[in-house]
């Protein structure tokens, strides 16, 4: 596929960590900023209307519903397909999972249903709390988001359209009990 413009959707820590190594070799056109980020970040980038001309757009914790996903791609903050939807890393430590990742996927209209182009873990451990997993994401997500726009590159729409999709479980905001300390955390 074409990648050329990147238009980036999301506005989070992991946005601007992210948009700091994309930067070095990929052309950002700018950034569409998060309704309600879960721990802002600080984008240097112009600010832009979802309808900007790109070739692909990049969602990187976006929280809002695309209704145009011909050229969108997201970045979720969990292992596709178990687990699907918001708050991943509450429910990875109330299910008490033993690894969580990311997952760069092709978006359709259903959500987190897209074909995977890839996938990466890390370890949770039995002591851990949201702030310790998203420490880790934080750790390997923009390389990991820069190899998947590689990977991406080296495809076809036709190969993308035929990766692995499968219906994801979806787990839904306040489904879980959050501490004081991941609240001020902002997560």
């Amino acid at each position: 596929m074409k990648i050329d413009k990147i238009l980036i959707l999301g506005s989070t820590l992991l946005t601007e960590k992210t948009v700091d190594l994309l930067k070095t070799k990929y052309n950002l056109v700018g950034f569409v900023p998060s309704s309600n980020p879960t721990k802002q970040g600080v984008i240097d980038l112009p600010e832009c209307s979802i309808n900007e001309n790109c070739d692909i757009k990049l969602s990187i914790q976006y929280d809002k519903i695309l209704k145009e996903t011909d050229s969108a791609f997201n970045v979720h903050t969990g292992l596709l397909p178990k687990y699907g939807g918001t708050n991943i890393l509450n429910y990875t430590l109330q299910n008490k999972d033993y690894e969580q990742g990311l997952t760069f996927h092709k978006m359709t209209s259903k959500l987190d249903y897209g074909p995977i182009i890839s996938k990466t873990t890390y370890p949770v451990f039995k002591n851990d709390d949201v702030v310790d997993l998203y420490s880790r994401l934080l750790t390997i997500g923009p390389r990991f988001i820069f190899n998947s726009l590689e990977i991406l590159s080296s495809l076809t729409l036709d190969q993308v359209n035929k990766c692995r999709k499968e219906q994801p479980t979806i787990y839904k905001r306040g489904e879980f009990k959050i501490n004081k300390k991941l609240k001020n955390y902002g997560i």
